[in-house]
């Protein structure tokens, strides 16, 4: 875990191709603006990869590969949708991409700014979930960046940086150790919640970190995504 910097700490554990993790974002991000010391909370993004070493496919395709089911495909397409819909986000299931994030990923870690850090995270969902961008071909990963503000110059530490892998890779690590898939949060290091979660569990979940920052490990389960595949 990073050093905090701030009284609270919340460590995520999200995949920008993880269907789910889109709305769990949403949702914590609208209870945290509920919680009485947000601006306490320091923000870790940490680094998950559904589809490791994979080649980038249609998103449909690869739900029809994991899932195996033609009418569990549609079910998990129609849910998600209709959950992104009521948070005000539109999933275009017909143009998004599913593969190795690996780029993604390292481009997040190599941007310091903190504000400039939340822009780009929301951008990379955004562009590839409702305008179908590629968050695989480097052009269009750096065009993404730059209108979200990032720099030339975190951009080609992206592009560089070996260090950055090995964090995205200890990252995974811990996550395994964790283990429930993404989206998973992790509250002061303490306790867990796992998948897109309603926003009052996300409140819940945060107001437990102020009053009870020592308790026993917890873990909490819902809609999550592993590597064989996203639950409905």
């Amino acid at each position: 875990m990073q050093t905090p910097s701030k009284k609270y700490v919340v460590d995520i554990w999200s995949d920008y191709v993880c269907p789910w993790c889109w709305i769990a974002k949403r949702r914590f991000e609208k209870a945290l603006d509920q919680f009485a010391e947000k601006d306490q909370v320091q923000i870790n993004i940490r680094a998950y990869r559904l589809a490791a070493n994979y080649a980038p496919e249609p998103m449909i395709a690869a739900l029809k590969r994991k899932l195996g089911n033609p009418s569990l495909v549609e079910a998990m397409i129609s849910t998600v949708s209709q959950y992104g819909r009521a948070d005000g986000l539109d999933y275009r299931f017909d143009t998004m991409l599913f593969g190795d994030t690996t780029q993604a990923h390292v481009l997040v870690k190599a941007v310091t700014d903190a504000d400039v850090k939340k822009h780009l995270v929301e951008a990379l969902y955004e562009q590839s979930t409702t305008h179908g961008q590629s968050l695989f071909d480097q052009g269009s990963l750096e065009a993404i960046a730059r209108a979200a503000g990032v720099s030339d110059e975190s951009i080609r530490l992206a592009e560089s940086s070996v260090e950055m892998r090995v964090e995205m890779e200890e990252d995974e690590q811990i996550a395994a150790q964790l283990g429930s898939g993404v989206p998973m949060f992790v509250f002061n290091n303490a306790f867990s919640l796992s998948g897109a979660q309603p926003e009052a569990a996300f409140l819940e979940a945060l107001n437990k970190m102020q009053t009870k920052a020592g308790v026993n490990d917890d873990a909490f389960i819902g809609q999550v995504c592993g590597i064989d595949g996203c639950k409905i």
